[in-house]
């Protein structure tokens, strides 16, 4: 309750009274009932599925906007993968997706997906989705609470805001707790759909490698690169837009509160940049493979092949026919965005200086 009172006063203060978040809250506080419930359902009727084993796991990171979730749902088509859909996130149990599986579209006008964009970032309770939304939905805690709420009210650097952050800093419990939760989604999400194996897109993994290589020695991290200057910018434009499809005024809050919430996101975004790059080295390369965005586009077909070898992974034979129809597509592929870096208070030199180490370190 006190997460939702002190959300609920930031909320106040940077776009004035709403009712929305009272029912938000509501819908959370059932989901938490119908979440838990269906949980330990599962632990009565489906034994052993907490010893279900965790082999090769498969983290897509990144900084959010690089290609990782194109580079997520195209490699579920190798066959032995999987992950969740939306409104599984919000219904991992077995139970609950057996009793609600046939009624998803019916909630599509509550799902959190209509806040999003379809040219920005397609999304519906139907699609494959980022792991960070599931933790999100259960603990109402992480980047996605500190990126579209507390930024407002925070100043990046203070305590508060870096224990969203600084996440192998975290104490253990909090870690715990948070692992035990997602590899019980894990393991319920192999056995409902019949995989060996799952696959993760998390960027606030991106903060957590050295947590997952001493979880998982034999875990799979794949790194995708992009410039700054696209991917930046973009994410800027994803989280405000689902803040102004929600409370139809970002654009009106005071200029002062969101020149500085814009600082704050940019900061989080560097700082994710940093974190994985005086860390890369360390991670062994049977655990780690780098993939750059313009390699993803203008070499599709040998990126594949060279992230099914690293993953061992023998695909389905539809593979490689997918595969070849997306590097046609790939070659004559044009963004339709372009977002101005003044709207967002930056400029290139800004970012490039700030940044240089990326493009040198990619060669982006």
């Amino acid at each position: 309750m006190k997460k939702y009172i002190d959300l609920y006063r930031i909320i106040l203060k940077t776009f004035g009274f709403k009712l929305r978040p009272l029912g938000t809250f509501g819908l959370l506080q059932l989901h938490r009932l119908i979440n838990g419930s269906t949980r330990a359902l599962d632990s009565m009727l489906y034994d052993g599925l907490e010893e279900t084993p965790i082999d090769r796991p498969v983290f897509i990171i990144g900084n959010p906007r690089g290609g990782t979730t194109f580079v997520h749902r195209f490699l579920l088509n190798t066959g032995p993968l999987c992950a969740f859909e939306l409104w599984e996130m919000l219904l991992p149990a077995i139970t609950a997706r057996k009793t609600f599986g046939r009624m998803v579209d019916r909630f599509a006008p509550l799902s959190p997906a209509r806040y999003h964009s379809s040219e920005a970032h397609e999304t519906s309770l139907r699609d494959v989705e980022t792991d960070d939304a599931m933790a999100f939905f259960h603990f109402l805690d992480g980047g996605f609470l500190w990126s579209y709420f507390l930024a407002w009210d925070d100043v990046w650097g203070s305590e508060a805001c870096m224990r969203f952050f600084d996440l192998e800093e975290e104490p253990d419990p909090k870690k715990e707790k948070l692992f035990r939760y997602l590899e019980g989604c894990w393991r319920r999400n192999m056995a409902y759909k019949g995989k060996s194996r799952f696959i993760v897109k998390s960027s606030l993994f991106t903060l957590r490698t050295e947590t997952l290589l001493k979880r998982y020695p034999d875990c799979k991290l794949i790194y995708v690169a992009r410039d700054p200057l696209e991917t930046i910018p973009s994410g800027m434009s994803l989280l405000t837009g689902v803040l102004e499809q929600s409370y139809d005024v970002f654009n009106a809050t005071d200029p002062k509160k969101r020149a500085r919430y814009l600082e704050n996101l940019y900061q989080a975004a560097c700082h994710m940049y940093r974190t994985f790059h005086d860390r890369k080295d360390s991670i062994p390369p049977a655990n780690l493979r780098i993939v750059t965005y313009p390699k993803l586009m203008t070499n599709f077909e040998d990126t594949m092949n060279g992230l099914v070898e690293f993953l061992d992974i023998t695909p389905d034979p539809s593979f490689f026919e997918k595969v070849k129809e997306q590097a046609e597509k790939q070659r004559t592929y044009k963004s339709a965005h372009s977002y101005s870096l003044e709207k967002w208070g930056l400029t290139e030199d800004r970012i490039r200086k700030d940044l240089a180490y990326i493009y040198e370190a990619y060669d982006l």
